[in-house]
């Protein structure tokens, strides 16, 4: 499968989902001072965590520093230059869901190195699939760019009766186990080298790659 048809029409809405980043834009903040997983899930931690680190807050898109966020954001920056209508989701293992204008505080919970019991319980407490499918529903289709624990914290297979046409970047062993009716393109060490990029957001550089040949950009 490739991007060029699942673009061809840049009428319609379209969802793009990307995961968060570690590298967060959090100035001197050591880290013992930003919000825990135990702050973010009680209300009354999380409202007194939040107004302590208020003058640390920025939108979602702009909290996240890390590599492979910028390639997700500079394709989406020129999707819109070109008429395309994109709502952009992040998906972090601390709020969940983060649409890409809903302001954040800085926070250090992670998918990396949890076991796949925890990932899962925790994308319960965060209730991602279902989360995923009332976002989804306000686009005509979607596109997914997440790796292994982001998918297992939604739950495989995806409920892909319930999304819209979607396609998703994964890694060629994620293809069978995402959800029959979905679209995949698969990512692996082969387009790692042919990026020169590390495995960590090769998902994320293809998707760049892919959209700025499709709008016929030198990327």
């Amino acid at each position: 499968m490739s991007l060029h048809t699942f673009l061809s029409i840049c009428s319609s809405p379209l969802l793009i989902v990307s995961a968060c980043s570690a590298n967060k834009n959090c100035g001197d903040l050591d880290k013992g001072s930003l919000l825990t997983e135990h702050d973010l899930d009680d209300p009354v931690r999380r409202a007194v965590a939040e107004l302590r680190l208020k003058s640390y807050s920025l939108p979602a898109a702009q909290m996240y520093m890390g590599l492979g966020h910028e390639f997700v954001r500079e394709a989406i920056t020129m999707l819109r230059d070109h008429g395309y209508f994109v709502s952009h989701f992040i998906l972090s293992a601390g709020y969940g869901f983060l649409n890409e204008n809903d302001v954040i505080v800085p926070y250090n919970v992670t998918f990396a190195k949890k076991s796949k019991k925890w990932i899962r319980e925790r994308g319960q407490r965060l209730g991602l699939s279902d989360r995923l499918v009332a976002i989804a529903k306000e686009c005509d289709r979607a596109i997914l760019i997440l790796g292994r624990e982001y998918l297992e914290a939604i739950g495989l297979p995806l409920p892909a009766e319930k999304l819209p046409r979607t396609i998703a970047y994964v890694a060629p062993s994620f293809v069978g186990r995402i959800g029959k009716g979905l679209e995949t393109i698969p990512v692996g060490e082969t387009e790692r080298r042919e990026l020169g990029v590390y495995p960590t957001f090769v998902k994320e550089k293809k998707f760049k790659v892919d959209t700025f040949q499709v709008l016929g950009i030198q990327a």
